[in-house]
C-alpha cells in the first residue's frame, strides 16, 4: 500500500513547492499544478538538465480542489477535480524498478487526458506510439505512456497524446550513459518480473508489482522540498 501522506490543499491555479525524489540512476525536481506536472531530471553523472512535461487536459469542466503531498519515500501525490470527477496522480520514484513511474486514475471512466513530452532542444522521436525517445549529448531519454485499456495518438512532433481514460501509467528512465541499452530495455525488465509471459506487460501488473514491493520493505530514494 502507498503510505498515507499529509496533503497541502492549494488553490487550482496555485503551484505545489518543488519536491526532490531520485532513483539510483536519475534525481528529479517535480513541480506541480493542476493544469501540468513537470519533472526535470539529471542523470548521475550528468550536469545536463532534461525536463519531462505532462500537460492536464481540462476540457471545459471547471478546475478545483487541487491538493500536493510532501514527498515521502520518494513518493508524490496530488488531486484535482474536474466537475464532479477525482484525478489522482502519484509519482513514484522507484529504487528497485531503478525509474520513474507515474500513475494517473480517475474516479469516472474517460476522465484521463493529457499531453506528455520531451520540453528540450533535442529532437525527440515517437516509436510504437506510445514511447518517447531523445538523445541528447550527454544524456540519452526514455518514457512509455501506457494506458490501461485504450491507446494514444502523437501530433507527429514528439508529443504523445492520450484523449480518454480511466488509468494510465507513464514510465520515465534516463541515463548519462551512451549505450542507452539500459533503459530502453526498462519496460521489457518490469514485465519481465512483474507479468512474466506477456508482450506488452500489463501496466496495472508493474504498478501493482511495485507497491507490492515497498509494502515488503523496499522504499525508493527519499525526497523532500527544495
Amino acid at each position: 500500500m502507498i503510505p498515507r501522506l499529509t496533503t497541502i490543499l492549494l488553490l487550482a491555479t496555485a503551484i505545489a513547492p518543488a519536491q526532490a525524489i531520485s532513483t539510483p540512476r536519475l534525481s528529479c525536481r517535480v513541480v506541480q499544478t493542476a493544469e501540468a506536472t513537470t519533472l526535470a531530471t539529471k542523470a548521475k553523472g550528468s550536469d545536463e538538465e532534461l525536463v519531462f512535461e505532462i500537460g492536464w487536459e481540462t476540457g471545459t469542466e471547471k478546475v478545483a480542489g487541487f491538493g500536493s503531498s510532501t514527498a515521502e519515500n520518494g513518493i508524490i501525490t496530488s488531486t484535482h477535480r474536474l466537475g464532479k470527477t477525482t484525478l489522482t496522480r502519484t509519482i513514484l520514484a522507484s529504487a528497485a524498478a531503478d525509474c520513474i513511474l507515474i500513475h494517473i486514475i480517475a474516479d469516472k471512466p474517460g476522465a484521463v487526458c493529457f499531453r506528455a513530452r520531451f520540453r528540450s532542444d533535442h529532437p525527440a522521436r515517437i516509436r510504437n506510439r506510445r514511447e518517447i525517445l531523445l538523445s541528447g549529448e550527454k544524456i540519452q531519454a526514455h518514457a512509455w505512456i501506457i494506458p490501461f485499456e485504450s491507446d494514444v495518438r502523437d501530433d507527429g512532433k514528439g508529443t504523445v497524446i492520450l484523449d480518454g481514460e480511466g488509468e494510465a501509467l507513464i514510465i520515465l528512465n534516463l541515463t548519462a550513459d551512451q549505450e542507452a541499452s539500459p533503459i530502453a530495455d526498462t519496460l521489457t525488465r518490469l514485465g519481465k518480473k512483474h507479468d512474466p509471459g506477456h508482450s506488452p506487460p500489463g501496466p496495472h501488473l508493474i504498478w501493482e508489482g511495485i507497491k507490492e514491493e515497498r509494502a515488503r520493505g523496499r522504499p525508493g530514494e527519499g525526497g523532500g522540498e527544495e
